[in-house]
């Protein structure tokens, strides 16, 4: 399983960086609950006549496309490769079931899978009900339950990666990031299962997304990625096919959850400190031999921002953190808990221009705070609460602490 847990977190490098911390365990059952389905209405996208040379239109159309589409299920075909002084291939075969929560956030989720890496293989199953997640390793006879408002969310990246067509439970531009990307380039039509399809290259640095878009539907029908190392040493190269893709259904409540099988242990995951506690107090040391203490600050609304200079997912939220802190002034106190550090964090801040405050040797307050993945972000409200927590340089992750913001410090 870990071999197969690197590759996951080697794909999602622009996003999160870390090794998994400790989990917290019990032996007792969650309950399961299910959520209301949100139905949006879609305006039709007018299809132009020259839309197989047009890639912004192509996505536009699959906009629409998968808007429309309140569940889906369908099998995935992985095949792929990571390279790292040696070539690995992947192979994934599995069945996947998605339906649209109230939030993107809330969607409700299965996933059966097998995994090959190398001669290595694994097999489970995640489901989240949109309350609590599961994740049953049928290798391992282990089972693992969480609340997504704990970070159960985490369970699921033991999904392979690309299984989940995100795009079907986002409920707002599903195709946002490719639509502002950085270039596009249509490739050959191909056939996926005798349907042809659109192919569309998306350059999205240091990814690039090839898209086949089923040139009737308009929905996708299959996902290549790219990825390498700025160093060009390592990096991974996957597709995934969607095949016997099926929008027509209506799920059972029951495919959305998943209970502990006999002769399987089991344990509770806790991935975070949870919204609406009072935040873990802690006083850590600046640089310049100050310190910096967390109950000090009572009153005022605090970013907290577990990072480290040699993560690439740190370095590219920092200058909106910079942007808070200038923004804001007083009202607001961004510092970041330098953690897992391996260089010069004062140095860098100040080779970079960067001015809000940090702190270093933050190992300890992020494994209380359940830090797994860095950047990892909490909000600490006036009165000492966690009122908002989020892992990775994640578009949707700005868009959330922004909102947050302005219910805070009614800006």
């Amino acid at each position: 399983m870990k071999k197969i847990l690197a590759v996951t977190s080697f794909v999602l490098l622009a996003f999160a960086c870390g090794e998994p911390a400790e989990e917290a365990t019990t032996t007792t059952d969650a309950d399961v609950v299910t959520t209301d389905v949100v139905i949006e209405d879609v305006v039709p996208f007018e299809i132009p006549a020259d839309i197989a040379t047009n890639p912004e239109a192509i996505l536009l159309a699959a906009t629409d496309a998968v808007l429309a589409v309140q569940s889906a299920s369908y099998q995935i075909q992985f095949e792929g490769y990571v390279f790292e002084e040696d070539t690995t291939n992947i192979n994934v075969t599995g069945e996947v079931t998605l339906q649209k929560g109230p939030t993107t956030e809330e969607a409700l989720i299965s996933v059966s899978y097998v995994s090959t890496f190398g001669e290595d293989v694994v097999s489970g199953q995640v489901v989240t009900d949109g309350t609590n997640v599961f994740f049953m390793d049928t290798e391992a006879l282990e089972f693992q339950f969480g609340t997504l408002d704990m970070g159960g969310d985490r369970l699921m990246r033991n999904a392979p990666q690309g299984a989940v067509v995100v795009e079907y439970l986002i409920t707002t531009e599903p195709f946002g990031s490719e639509l502002n990307a950085a270039g596009y380039e249509i490739l050959e039509q191909e056939e996926i299962e005798g349907d042809l399809c659109h192919v569309v290259a998306v350059q999205m640095p240091p990814y690039t997304s090839t898209w086949w878009i089923d040139a009737e539907t308009y929905l996708p029908r299959a996902n290549q990625m790219s990825v390498q190392s700025p160093d060009g040493l390592a990096g991974m190269l996957f597709k995934v096919t969607y095949a016997g893709l099926s929008t027509d259904i209506q799920p059972d409540p029951s495919v959305f959850q998943l209970e502990c099988p006999e002769g399987y242990s089991s344990q509770e995951y806790v991935g975070a400190v949870a919204e609406g506690s009072v935040a873990p107090l802690w006083t850590l040391p600046t640089p310049d031999g100050g310190s910096i203490s967390l109950e000090d600050l009572r009153g005022k609304v605090v970013i907290m921002d577990f990072w480290a200079t040699w993560c690439a997912p740190c370095r590219e939220v920092m200058p909106g953190l910079q942007e808070l802190h200038e923004t804001y002034g007083d009202e607001l106190v961004v510092i970041g808990v330098n953690t897992w550090e391996q260089e010069d964090p004062a140095a860098f801040m100040a080779e970079n221009g960067y001015t809000y405050p940090i702190v270093i040797q933050g190992d300890e307050v992020a494994a209380e705070y359940f830090v797994e993945g860095i950047p990892t972000f909490y909000v600490i409200a006036q009165d000492g609460t966690v009122a908002f927590h989020a892992v990775g340089a994640d578009p949707a992750n700005e868009e959330a602490l922004a909102e947050i913001l302005e219910t805070l410090l009614g800006q």
